[in-house]
């Protein structure tokens, strides 16, 4: 586990787009997830651009949505896929090459659906990149608190936390959403890369407790510590309770504090990607 902070949003932002970026070029032919809410938006916003201006081909690449609210669909301001459909796919000039995204609204279809997810995941996995953000009471997607750790994609009661704090994704409204669906901490933890990216002060002690305190699902993101590539991207906010020693003993172990910025990005991925062998064993386990 690393812990890299940033100087501000924007340029967090732009440091997961370059990790993205590299494990694209690294294999053009990769699954990819990013999560919906407020911190991703700056991240997707690059990586639209990116795509636009031909920097990055998405046309080789798979993506498979992180989770959803299960009641409402695309077509719902506030859903998942709709943020999804907004903030990433309509505004791509070119398309990704297969995607997988789930309908809430469809409730008698969720159990169908968490099995096409998994099937997705197992035919084009293991996922090469995960993007997650971190939840006010830790959770990764809709993996709340007490959350088995061998799940695979799963319907879930929501969080007293959870159901609080939707409101801000639908304009002050507070709709009657009991549960999600969302990808399992299994597939999670079977990622090649896990880009977590948590920004702003209201972050700082869940992120503090996630990164020093001990694994527990009672705290799902505390998981990550036994990621064996996984990168907390932080802002100066959200990481404000981490002790200087940690934050700097993780960089100053890797890298040269000499070494550009630049090169600390393209050495976080250099030997995680392009292992086809990598990808036919997860097939395997998972076929």
């Amino acid at each position: 586990m690393r812990v890299v902070v940033e100087k501000d949003y924007e340029a967090m932002s732009r440091c997961a787009t370059d990790l993205v970026q590299k494990a694209i070029e690294k294999d053009p032919q990769c699954l990819v997830s990013f999560p919906g809410g407020d911190t991703p938006v700056g991240m997707l916003r690059e990586f639209v651009s990116r795509v636009n201006s031909g920097m990055i081909d998405p046309t080789g690449v798979k993506f498979v949505q992180l989770d959803d609210w299960v009641g409402i669909g695309p077509q719902d301001e506030g859903s998942c896929s709709h943020f999804v459909n907004t903030q990433l796919l309509t505004p791509m000039h070119r398309p990704f090459a297969d995607k997988f995204l789930f309908d809430g609204s469809r409730i008698a279809a969720i159990d169908c659906q968490l099995k096409e997810q998994d099937a997705f995941i197992r035919r084009y996995g293991p996922i090469a990149v995960e993007v997650l953000g971190i939840g006010m009471n830790g959770h990764l997607g809709f993996n709340e608190n007490g959350v088995d750790f061998s799940l695979r994609s799963h319907r879930t009661p929501l969080s007293a936390v959870t159901k609080a704090v939707q409101k801000k994704y639908f304009g002050g409204r507070e709709l009657p959403l009991a549960e999600g669906i969302t990808q399992g901490i299994a597939q999670i933890m079977e990622s090649e890369l896990v880009i977590l990216l948590a920004s702003g002060v209201q972050k700082a002690e869940i992120v503090f407790k996630a990164i020093t305190g001990p694994v527990t699902n009672e705290l799902p993101a505390s998981i990550l510590q036994k990621h064996p590539n996984c990168i907390w991207l932080l802002d100066q906010d959200a990481a404000g309770l981490l002790p200087r020693e940690l934050v700097e003993m993780k960089i100053r172990k890797e890298y040269s504090k000499q070494a550009p910025v630049e090169n600390h990005r393209s050495l976080f991925i250099q030997s995680n990607f392009g292992a086809c062998g990598k990808q036919a064993a997860f097939r395997q386990r998972n076929g």
